[in-house]
Parts: structure tokens; C-alpha cells; sequence
């Protein structure tokens, strides 16, 4: 109960306004029912993780299992692996990391100023090498929209393993992927499918939630820096 304290009037705006959105767009177009309970899961992780509760890793779980799903019944190989493989693991790491990393009172995250030169190198160095190697993994699976799928991957695995280790800057790497992995769904809908238009319009929301969670993580590092203090 700890997790649903400290909203403001303008945070339940921002996350009514959104479900009520992506439900209303999902019941119009037809959507079927795991597409909008997908669109609810992943708009709450978002906004609970611009928040910095520590819920978000759990929201994020669940959130998974719908998205896997429905990338594999699409042939979205790239975006199934990358959350099966990639996201799955880092949002447990992530879950545990958090819960021994968080202010107790209000089971908020207690953001890190920055991570070490040489984790940082080790990082990039991995990004790379895993990145390449998903590339060819996907041309072989003969993955729908190859380009797409791997550049969502590319700009996911940082963002996530960023958010995992508690750093603000996972924000901003989440808003670049937030303008590459819109397109896998847009181009359904240019197909035909209307019934992913609510994926399109989360889309919209989560990089508004993106963009004020960067706000959030900022104020949220200044506070506890001056507590610590």
C-alpha cells in the first residue's frame, strides 16, 4: 500500500487520462482484450516507474508476459526475444536490486548520482558485441521488420539495464526508443489492423510519462541528497 503514496492531482491526471484513452480507442477499434490489458499493464509500469516506486519492476513483470506473447503471434521475433531474454531477466535483477535500494516510507527507489567510468565502458563494450550478434540472430529467424525489431533492441537494452541499476539517465534513453517502437505498430494499422491503434496511442503517453518521469527522477535525486546530508 506503501507504492500508492505521493501522487498529485496532475499524476492522476496524466495516468486517467491515459487508461481512459487506450480503453475507449480499444473497445472502438475492436481491439482484442489481451492487446488492452497490454496497453493498461505497460501504461501503469511506465508511470509508476516515472515515479520511482519500486512497484513498477512487479507491473513490469506481468506487463512481459502479455507483450511476449503478442510479438510472437506477430512474428516480431526481435521485440519477443528482447523481453524474454533481455527484460525479463533485468526487471527481476531490477526487483531485487530496488527493494534493497529503496526509501522504506513510501517504497520509492533511492536513485543513484552515477555509475562507476569502468562499469560504464564494460557496458558499452557488451551493448555492442550483443547487439551484433542479435542482428544476425534475427535475419536468421527471418524476423518481421528486421530493421525495427533490431533498433528497438538497441535502444531498449541500455535503457532497461539503466533503469535496473537505478540511474536517472534510463529516461533518456527510454524516449529514443520511445520514437522506434511505435513504428512496428503503426505499420499494422497502415496494413489494415486497426485493432493496435491502442498500442499507437500508448505510445504517445508513455513518452509524455518519459518525459516527466525524467522531471521526477531529477527532484527525486536532489531530495534525497540533501536528506543523506
Amino acid at each position: 500500500m506503501k507504492s500508492w503514496r505521493g501522487y498529485n492531482i496532475l499524476d492522476l491526471i496524466l495516468i486517467s487520462t491515459g487508461a481512459i484513452v487506450c480503453i475507449v480507442s480499444g473497445i472502438l477499434f475492436c481491439s482484442k482484450w489481451y492487446i488492452i490489458v497490454n496497453t493498461l499493464l505497460a501504461l501503469f509500469c511506465v508511470f509508476t516507474q516515472a515515479k520511482g516506486k519500486v512497484i513498477t519492476q512487479f507491473i513490469g513483470i506481468f506487463h512481459f508476459c502479455f507483450y511476449i506473447f503478442i510479438c510472437y503471434t506477430l512474428k516480431f521475433y526481435g521485440e519477443a526475444l528482447v523481453y524474454l531474454l533481455v527484460m525479463m531477466p533485468l526487471y527481476i535483477y531490477g526487483t531485487i536490486h530496488w527493494l534493497a535500494n529503496r526509501q522504506k516510507k513510501d517504497n520509492i527507489v533511492i536513485v543513484r548520482k552515477n555509475l562507476s567510468k569502468t562499469e560504464w565502458l564494460i557496458f558499452a563494450m557488451c551493448c555492442v558485441v550483443v547487439s551484433a550478434a542479435v542482428y544476425f540472430l534475427l535475419k536468421a529467424l527471418n524476423t518481421s521488420q528486421l530493421i525495427i525489431n533490431w533498433l528497438s533492441f538497441i535502444t531498449i537494452l541500455p535503457a532497461v539495464y539503466l533503469l535496473a541499476r537505478r540511474s536517472k539517465w534510463n529516461l533518456v534513453v527510454f524516449l529514443v526508443n520511445d520514437f522506434v517502437v511505435p513504428i512496428l505498430w503503426i505499420v499494422l494499422v497502415v496494413q489494415g489492423d486497426l485493432s493496435f491503434i491502442p498500442m499507437c496511442i500508448y505510445h504517445i503517453f508513455q513518452t509524455v510519462y518519459d518525459i516527466y518521469g525524467l522531471t521526477q527522477w531529477i527532484k527525486l535525486e536532489k531530495m534525497q541528497q540533501i536528506d543523506k546530508v
